[in-house]
């Protein structure tokens, strides 16, 4: 009979949220991997060509050199520069169900001790914005910036910093319809899997996943080709999430780690794609209930489809003439 040691079985243990949240997704076990950038090769110009095509990208190294990497880890930094209010913890992973997603408040310095002497399986500090005069001003100045994107622009709706203090905590399936992300890890390791905006069925696939059905064994038609992608994100690095991405992310080990989200507004060109199920969710969104910017939305929608499409048709022009020159030049040889 097959045993297996201690170790062997905290790794298991560990690593369950991976089975939990991941495994069930139709195609999973051939998903590909996010694409990796270096961000010590990384300019603006072509990190924001990834922004602009929407597309997600594992930039490595890109908080590498952040103060955060090093000072975080220290459980009397945070004791030295943030204030001891009180705030709600989360001892389980963070799910959609608000039934089910319930913390209990306590002091901030109490739950770091806590977090620190490892007194629960699973346990989460969200933060609230790190924002100068906020509760968590105090670590602003750990936090330096990209080097590949010195100026984004502020956020329409998400917080600019928000950060993600935890121990084997997971973060069930979502989407983000409005604003970039760069999910910064400061300390640990995490896997994201990641669907593309076009999956197929969209309106009964999100219903599936923010509605956690796979908690109740319900599973969804293998069938489905969702074109899932894998990104493991190591400490120093972040990962571009573009809206209407569904995303899971799940911590690999059960050491303390560290999560920073980044976020900026997106180009006027995302919200173009009348002819997808999530944009078109976004708009119907921001119509309802009455909002001081929804007399304005059928003129954003002419005025972002007016870019999407002219962009859409200068790249298949530009592909056709690349694919012209390519079969001229083999015909000369």
């Amino acid at each position: 009979m097959t045993t297996i040691n201690a170790v062997e079985a905290k790794q298991v243990e560990d690593n369950q949220p991976v089975e939990d949240l991941v495994s069930f997704i139709p195609g999973i076990d051939h998903a590909t991997s996010v694409p990796v950038l270096h961000a010590k090769d990384l300019d603006e110009k072509t990190f924001l060509q990834w922004v602009y095509e929407g597309k997600p990208c594992l930039v490595k190294g890109a908080v590498s050199h952040w103060p955060a990497v090093q000072k975080w880890r220290d459980k009397h930094h945070w004791f030295s520069v943030c204030k001891n209010f009180e705030l709600k913890v989360f001892p389980h992973s963070n799910h959609n169900n608000f039934n089910v997603y319930k913390g209990e408040k306590m002091r901030f310095h109490d739950a770091i001790e806590r977090l620190f002497d490892n007194r629960d399986h699973t346990f989460s500090i969200p933060t609230d914005e790190i924002k100068p005069k906020g509760n968590f001003e105090g670590v602003l100045k750990d936090i330096a910036g990209f080097k590949f994107f010195p100026s984004p622009p502020m956020p329409r709706e998400y917080y600019r910093s928000r950060a993600f203090i935890y121990r084997r905590a997971a973060t069930a399936w979502h989407y983000h319809g409005i604003d970039e992300t760069l999910m910064c890890q400061v300390k640990g390791t995490k896997r994201v899997a990641v669907l593309p905006p076009d999956i197929p069925t969209p309106k009964k696939v999100m219903y599936y996943l923010q509605n956690e059905l796979y908690m109740e064994g319900v599973k969804l038609d293998p069938n489905l080709d969702l074109k899932p992608m894998i990104a493991d994100v190591e400490e120093g690095d972040a990962l571009y999430i573009p809206p209407y991405w569904f995303h899971a992310v799940v911590p690999l080990g059960g050491e303390i780690g560290f999560t920073l989200a980044y976020c900026w507004k997106s180009p006027w060109i995302r919200f173009g794609n009348l002819g997808n199920y999530f944009v078109r969710k976004t708009y119907k969104n921001g119509a309802w209930p009455p909002r001081p910017i929804t007399p304005a939305l059928p003129f954003i929608a002419v005025y972002t489809a007016a870019l999407y499409y002219f962009r859409k048709l200068k790249t298949t022009l530009s592909n056709g003439r690349t694919t012209a020159k390519t079969k001229a030049t083999q015909h000369r040889h």
